[in-house]
């Protein structure tokens, strides 16, 4: 690979490059090297459990038959849920082996004991699914997830087949930020028309406890809280196939009073992620979230606010966190990203005392106004996961046009790896008019880049890319190695070092625009 962009190379890559999306092509089910984690080590997080002795409704004495792949046991895993529900809530048992089901039902008062060993799986066909989802409840409250089983999405076998005939384990010996781009999505498995959904979707519930229980193989976003409150996540794992597009681990939109305590996920796409939009059906603020203990292998962003945010996101601690790329290249794009690219004003932000390794871009933080409101609703916004263009837009275009706002940001103790991109900082301007981040706090940061050549790229300007899908790989091959900040006001940086760990024509630092 060249190590020098030449001015052809550089117009080509302005003008005509575009996002590869596979939208043709039958389903893909064999499962490759390296789709899922080399690295894991479920054996810290989850543990044989007994099951209560009171009660305690067991799936197969309604009719629940395990081992079969022809068997749908939802009905009579259902059937459970209800009986066990009119007779004032307990434990519904899944034990003795692997149901196939499709979609099931909790209700409020209810516990999925999933036994260790025993699981619950969702139908090849992925055909009969409601709510797009595998386990669902609405308006419930007090359900627990546990027992130290599986939950099995089956996601693989709903995908197309990658542009690329193996995963990537191996970086390119020049390091460029737009091949890096095109390789990640050379191997996802972009969406076929059989896609049916998460493996959990609950909506307006509250007292949630998930604790020592394993997600396997989600299809699509795999554990989707939306106007949920209180929730508990502890001892979880998400072991999703790394290459199953948007796959997001835990999904928390319109939620609060959440602890995330001591799980590991790897998955395809952001790790754990906050959004609050009104297309998802948010209709006001989020707040108090706490995550803390965790593992996390992403292809994407290991944690992240954004990128569907409307409404305020506010009073969020992540600390002695692990985030990290394991076996596959290229690494995580990120290992922190907080956003505000549709409306949203997110604020009162925490990061600290956490380890990255092999995450592309340390820290991101980006104030937009791609204003998606305008472009899409409820039913046309995951168009795009099938390679449609949206239709229909949910609101005025003015409703969140230049809204959003970033503020209050403190992120310290904090050691990076392996990195390849500097922390960015952005505002925008657009029309004339400049939207700044503030008061952003950077202290006790370490990063060290790997070591490689890396490609010449040097450009007269970098867009501002307002409008566009908010992502660190976005601003390419940046001209500083440490910090790129603009459109930025009251920023703190104290005690931050970074090794460039190899020959570079960048700068250390540049703020363009910062008060």
């Amino acid at each position: 690979m060249k190590d020098r962009r030449t001015h052809f190379d550089k117009l080509n890559t302005l003008l005509f490059g575009k996002d590869l999306r596979i939208t043709k092509g039958e389903q893909y089910k064999e499962e490759r090297e390296f789709d899922y984690t080399s690295y894991y080590p479920v054996e810290k997080y989850i543990k044989p459990q007994a099951a209560p002795e009171r009660n305690v409704y067991r799936v197969t004495d309604f009719g629940a038959v395990p081992n079969d792949v022809k068997v749908d046991n939802a009905p009579m895993i259902n059937a459970c849920i209800d009986a066990c529900f009119k007779n004032g809530g307990g434990t519904v048992l899944v034990d003795g082996g692997d149901f196939t089901s499709r979609t099931v039902e909790l209700k409020s008062g209810i516990t999925l004991f999933v036994e260790h060993g025993s699981s619950i799986i969702a139908h090849e066909s992925g055909e009969g699914f409601s709510h797009k989802t595998l386990i669902y409840a609405n308006g419930c409250k007090d359900i627990t997830v546990t027992g130290g089983g599986t939950i099995n999405g089956n996601g693989h076998l709903f995908g197309r087949e990658p542009l690329y005939p193996e995963n990537l384990t191996e970086p390119d010996e020049v390091i460029d930020v737009i091949k890096m781009r095109r390789d990640y999505r050379a191997q996802l498995r972009f969406a076929h028309p059989s896609k049916y959904g998460r493996i959990i979707s609950f909506e307006d519930c509250e007292n949630l406890s998930f604790k020592n229980i394993i997600l396997f193989d989600s299809a699509y976003w795999t554990c989707r809280l939306t106007r949920c409150n209180n929730i508990s996540f502890e001892d979880f794992v998400i072991n999703d196939n790394r290459h199953v597009c948007n796959t997001d681990g835990i999904d928390l939109m319109q939620c609060s009073e959440v602890e995330i305590k001591h799980c590991f996920i790897s998955c395809a796409d952001d790790g754990i992620v906050l959004k609050n939009a009104i297309w998802e059906g948010c209709s006001g603020g989020m707040s108090n979230i706490y995550v803390t203990d965790c593992e996390i292998i992403s292809c994407t962003n290991a944690f992240k606010i954004g990128t569907e945010t409307t409404y305020p996101i506010s009073d969020v601690l992540v600390e002695n966190c692990s985030f990290m790329m394991t076996d596959l290249y290229p690494g995580s794009v990120s290992g922190i990203s907080i956003e505000s690219v549709d409306g949203s004003e997110v604020f009162n932000i925490t990061a600290r005392n956490n380890t990255m390794n092999r995450c592309t871009c340390p820290l991101f933080i980006r104030l937009g106004n791609r204003n998606r409101a305008a472009l899409v609703n409820e039913q046309s916004a995951t168009a795009v996961e099938f390679g449609v263009k949206p239709q229909g837009g949910g609101v005025d275009k003015n409703s969140f046009d230049f809204k959003g706002e970033l503020h209050d940001v403190l992120i310290e103790n904090i050691t990076a790896k392996d990195i390849e991109l500097p922390v960015i900082i952005a505002g925008f301007k657009e029309k004339g008019r400049t939207k700044y981040v503030k008061n952003i706090t950077l202290k006790n940061i370490s990063l060290e880049y790997r070591k490689a050549k890396e490609v010449y790229d040097k450009r007269s300007f970098i867009p501002e890319y307002a409008k566009q899908y908010p992502e660190c790989w976005r601003f390419r091959n940046l001209p500083a190695y440490a910090i790129w900040a603009r459109h930025a006001e009251n920023i703190s940086v104290e005690s931050f070092s970074c090794t460039p760990a190899r020959s570079t024509w960048k700068q250390s630092f540049i703020f363009d625009d910062v008060k």
